[in-house]
């Protein structure tokens, strides 16, 4: 079978190898459909992500496919189930894991990150990490699952809730996706972005408000829409480290900040951090994410396929990871589909 590797910086090729085996009872060996370029392949192909550097890395985390083939100790899968699959593989034992956040696993294997993913014709993985999607959804929408749990894990360590107000920073495909969920969730969203394309997307997304900080006082648009009490909830899905002292600013008292995007939390005067009794918390990967996301879908399936600028076949993986890497602002969710 085919299977694309990325082995340093930009330096990517198809391989044959062997097709994977059911080795293990519960075991389900999976006909890849689709497949997801995010920013952590993108980091991979650039030669840039720490898992990664000094190997021959087959990538890719987002993906979906059909079983073909169970072990004899698999009780809810079977040939012919369509199945997204899930990236994170824990040990169960350690302090994380016992508190249930076998997402930051000491041990933790993240597929196509720091271990082979699913860039290649057929997968193969134990069947706690596999979950049944409807026969009504695409194969591209069910590449977007995974990221959507990203999103409903970030919504979930910033308690979003029904009523809250919650500021966006970012309206890349992460970004657009932390709104959708916030919306389906009962809050108001602000999204802040520089792209118009982006924007116009947030808006078409449900988003209450989407400025461009350039041409619009984020701060006082903030105090107007809360009438001065400050939003409830700050996503940052753009990396602004320099927006720190404005986020703690722009909190309410118990506001929540959840840095997304990689980015050096510094504030200079923590004072107001105590005295609102602010909360700054983590957000990795995903827990539990899978079902909920999957149970609700239907709720964000349109929005997807709107989030999905530019699809490839799996025999120009080259060129889609190349496309998606030269991060045209107007592109967003770039997909590979598989025969």
């Amino acid at each position: 079978m085919k299977a694309f590797v990325i082995r340093g910086k930009e330096d990517c090729f198809f391989i044959e190898t062997e097709k994977p085996q059911i080795t293990r009872p519960d075991d389900v060996l999976v006909k890849v459909r689709s497949a997801g370029i995010c920013g952590t392949d993108l980091h991979i192909y650039m030669g840039e992500h720490s898992m990664s550097m000094g190997v021959d890395r087959i990538p890719g985390h987002e993906f979906a496919g059909e079983v073909v083939e169970v072990g004899p100790g698999v009780k809810n899968l079977k040939p012919g189930d369509r199945v997204v699959h899930e990236p994170i593989n824990y040990c169960g034992t350690c302090y994380a894991c016992r508190h249930g956040q076998g997402n930051v696993c000491r041990t933790l294997k993240v597929t196509g990150c720091n271990c082979n993913g699913g860039w290649q014709e057929y997968y193969c993985a134990q069947e706690k990490q596999w979950h049944k999607i409807p026969d009504w959804m695409t194969w591209v929408q069910a590449a977007l699952v995974e990221p959507y749990t990203i999103a409903a894990q970030v919504c979930s360590q910033a308690k979003v809730e029904a009523g809250d107000v919650v500021l966006i920073h970012g309206g890349g495909p992460i970004g657009l996706m932390c709104c959708d969920t916030a919306k389906h969730f009962g809050a108001k969203v602000i999204v802040s972005e520089i792209v118009k394309g982006r924007l116009e997307l947030a808006k078409e997304l449900g988003a209450d408000y989407a400025v461009d900080p350039r041409e619009q006082d984020l701060k006082a648009l903030v105090k107007e829409v809360t009438e001065g009490e400050g939003v409830n909830v700050i996503l940052d899905c753009a990396g602004l480290a320099r927006m720190m002292n404005d986020n703690v600013e722009m909190l309410s008292p118990a506001g929540r900040l959840v840095p997304v995007a990689p980015v050096a939390v510094h504030i200079d005067d923590p004072i107001p951090v105590m005295a609102k009794q602010l909360t700054i918390i983590g957000s990795r990967l995903q827990m539990g994410k899978f079902a909920p996301v999957i149970a609700r879908y239907e709720l964000y399936a349109k929005h997807a396929d709107k989030m999905v600028t530019d699809t490839f076949p799996f025999e120009e993986s080259d060129k889609a990871f190349a496309f998606a890497n030269a991060r045209n602002p107007e592109t967003g969710k770039v997909v590979v589909v598989f025969d």
